[in-house]
């Protein structure tokens, strides 16, 4: 019985933190309506339904979406693990069309929790402690703040790199390594460069320290091959064109403690320079786990540290942090600095323009090392049980509001903005869709349905929000808006407008209105397309 209770506890904090997180509607692979939002969900849900239509098992690519050039899973802010890993029963087992978004966040939640739990359990007196200590270390806010982002709730990869990096024996079995900066790199980029910083440091350690560098050296070629492989499985091969918003969302000096907006801490105040930092730029640690790193950082001090230990990750923190701030440097709601750099290095840049998420692996070593010396300390069970219960309350109204984002996932239907029968029979028969303009968040929500229905009906979507447009497309974009403004449409082409957007003269004849949406109609039959499964209608 003994030996069943960790997991026990291990699976009932889990789904804890997950019911308090999310509906657990959310978690019904066929109900697809509340991804569709206009948001991150919808590309997300998007690119994996329609790779499991058409994609190029297994690379990453689906012809259905940006056509003709096509994109790779991972421009669309979907899952690439998780499209190898379904595709081969995409015409088998699984329905289609389908979403597992919920099911990505439940599973990174359980592994968040599992390897919270290898990193306490080491440190910790005894099983209560360590589960207390697993508890915190699972209650960073930064975690459940990107719900709208599900790839990018994978923080266990960053415990996983810490867990690898703490022990230097651990640290020395580099074919861990090569797995774990694997399967980051197909889940989301931002990851395996937080995957790499830890990496980095423990090969840097060993060819400092080690006796034998043949270890680290052989590591270093394995991960540039790797990095090779990964380049080419996700098409980076063709530069994107740079949006030039790098420094557009950083991490303000105070993230740590300062919450940003009113509804994320019910003990702090909140101050924001730009909406843009408010989503990327959080950073903030909770009020419970402020209290366990500075009665942490107190009580080090009376440590000594270990010569190998966290030390050597000062360097690649140090690089991740300072990228994170970029060159606007934000305290509270006032721009102390803002040092442009050159367009150069702005485009450079433009990779990680984001910025503002690369303190997380800073955050979780801050606490892992608050953990670490609260633990050695006589009264540590208190001041953990103090942190846990603070932590908790704070995130009350945090968790609330997240909780009723994804409300929508209790009503079943798929269709809010074009419910009309008749946009399943012109997209069934288009040759493809064309938006005009070529505009992602002009009407988000519009754009998401149209590349759901699109999907069902096998037929490509030549535009569609995606995080980086390549040189080509770009060109081809540009080109196709002068035709269609110029009334030159393809015959078999149904293009959906966005409101206010005028039908040109030469189109008049092939304009009609659904759900108050204008579009082109074709006027040709379209060209038969293959797709590896057969979708149940959806209404």
């Amino acid at each position: 019985m003994r030996r069943l209770l960790v997991p026990l506890a291990l699976t009932a904090l889990t789904l804890a933190l997950f019911c308090w997180w999310v509906h657990p509607e959310v978690l019904d692979i066929l109900n697809v309506g509340w991804t569709l939002n206009g948001k991150d969900w919808g590309p997300n849900a998007l690119g994996l339904a329609a790779y499991l239509r058409a994609g190029n098992w297994p690379g990453s690519t689906t012809p259905l979406v940006m056509a003709p050039e096509g994109i790779h899973l991972l421009m669309m802010d979907s899952n690439p693990l998780a499209a190898l890993l379904l595709k081969p029963f995409a015409g088998w087992l699984l329905p289609a069309p389908i979403q597992v978004i919920g099911w990505v966040m439940l599973i990174n939640l359980a592994l968040h929790v599992t390897f919270a739990w290898l990193l306490v359990r080491e440190r910790a007196p005894n099983t209560g402690m360590a589960l207390a200590g697993t508890a915190l270390l699972s209650l960073l806010p930064t975690l459940y703040n990107r719900f709208p982002h599900p790839n990018l709730t994978a923080h266990w990869l960053i415990l996983w790199s810490l867990w690898l990096f703490v022990d230097r024996d651990r640290a020395r079995r580099w074919g861990q390594w090569f797995l774990v900066v694997a399967l980051a790199g197909l889940i989301h980029s931002y990851l395996l460069l937080m995957v790499l910083a830890f990496w980095s440091s423990a090969f840097l350690r060993e060819v400092v320290l080690g006796d034998d560098r043949r270890g680290p050296l052989a590591s270093f070629a394995a991960m540039a091959g790797l990095g090779v492989a990964l380049a080419l499985f996700h098409g980076l091969t063709d530069t994107p064109v740079s949006t030039g918003t790098y420094g557009s969302f950083p991490m303000a000096l105070d993230a740590l403690w300062n919450p940003l907006v009113a509804t994320n801490s019910v003990f702090l105040p909140a101050s924001m320079y730009s909406p843009n930092q408010g989503f990327e730029g959080f950073q903030y640690l909770g009020a419970g786990l402020l209290l366990l790193v500075v009665a942490g950082a107190l009580l080090g001090l009376k440590q000594r540290p270990g010569r190998d230990g966290l030390v050597w990750l000062t360097p690649a923190l140090f690089v991740l942090a300072a990228v994170a701030v970029s060159d606007v440097v934000v305290w509270g709601d006032a721009r102390l600095v803002h040092a442009r750099p050159p367009q150069g290095v702005i485009d450079a840049l433009d990779l990680v323009r984001a910025s503002g998420r690369l303190f997380w692996p800073t955050s979780y070593v801050l606490v892992y090392a608050a953990l670490t010396a609260s633990m050695r300390w006589n009264k540590a069970r208190l001041l953990i049980t103090a942190a846990l219960v603070l932590q908790v309350a704070d995130m009350v109204p945090m968790m609330a509001t997240i909780r009723g984002e994804t409300a929508r996932a209790t009503d079943p239907s798929v269709f809010e903005r074009t419910r009309d029968p008749r946009w399943a029979t012109l997209i069934a028969g288009a040759g493809a869709i064309d938006i005009q303009p070529p505009e992602a968040f002009r009407d988000a929500k519009l754009l998401e349905e149209i590349g759901w229905h699109a999907m069902l009906g096998c037929r490509p979507m030549r535009f569609m929000y995606v995080s980086r447009v390549s040189r080509a497309a770009t060109a081809r974009l540009a080109a196709e808006r002068q035709d269609f403004l110029a009334g030159k449409v393809p015959a078999d082409r149904l293009v959906v407008l966005y409101p206010g957007e005028r039908v040109p003269n030469p189109l008049q004849a092939r304009s009609r209105v659904l759900d108050g949406v204008s579009v082109v109609i074709p006027v040709a039959p379209a060209p038969p397309l293959s797709c590896s499964s057969s979708p149940r209608s959806a209404s």
